[in-house]
């Protein structure tokens, strides 16, 4: 939704498997630290199991590739606004980051810190999220610009497919954690 409030929902089931999946948009969920309403029984203890058991080459996986949707529609011409750069380059810092086995932090001046020394694209972000700040989000990228944001992003995702990732030794565990709690909600909501 447009405006202060942005509801999602989802299957307890499906939201389990995308979980399970270290899915980049079921985990900030399952992270955000503002929370309206939340009955579930021992959550804090299931988030750190979660957590603890992250597929980071999954996730590595999922960021870039919604870095890569931001910047099709960048290449393509169909939006090439400081708010696409910006959101593609997050993903590309966040796939960065999983790379490392570092969890990205969800607030972006955070995310931001994460990194020691800065690059292109973290520069490139910086000054996006400047103009998306002054409320010129959607504006297009001055045509003089765009080549250089491309080629930064390029770059680092040539630097990004670089990168050797481990399969992940902990799935059985997270599986494991993810239908145990499934079965306590179930039988505490449900009684099944």
């Amino acid at each position: 939704m447009d405006g202060d409030f942005d509801f999602v929902s989802y299957d307890l089931d499906k939201m389990f498997g995308l979980l399970l999946k270290s899915n980049p948009t079921a985990l900030e969920w399952l992270r955000a630290d503002i929370v309206y309403l939340n009955e579930f029984p021992d959550w804090a203890v299931f988030q750190k199991e979660v957590i603890a058991n992250l597929d980071f080459k999954t996730m590595f996986h999922h960021y870039v590739s919604l870095a890569k949707g931001h910047i099709n529609l960048m290449e393509t011409g169909k939006k090439f606004t400081y708010k696409t750069a910006f959101y593609g380059i997050r993903g590309l810092l966040s796939a960065d980051l999983a790379s490392q086995q570092i969890i990205p932090e969800l607030l972006i001046d955070n995310l931001f810190g994460q990194f020691e020394e800065e690059n292109e694209v973290l520069k490139i972000a910086k000054e996006s999220l400047e103009r998306k700040k002054q409320q010129t989000e959607k504006e297009e990228v001055l045509e003089k610009d765009k080549q250089k944001i491309l080629t930064a992003i390029k770059d680092f995702i040539e630097k990004l497919s670089t990168k050797t990732l481990n399969k992940p030794e902990n799935r059985q565990k997270l599986e494991s954690v993810l239908t145990e709690y499934s079965f306590h909600l179930k039988s505490k909501f449900y009684g099944i």
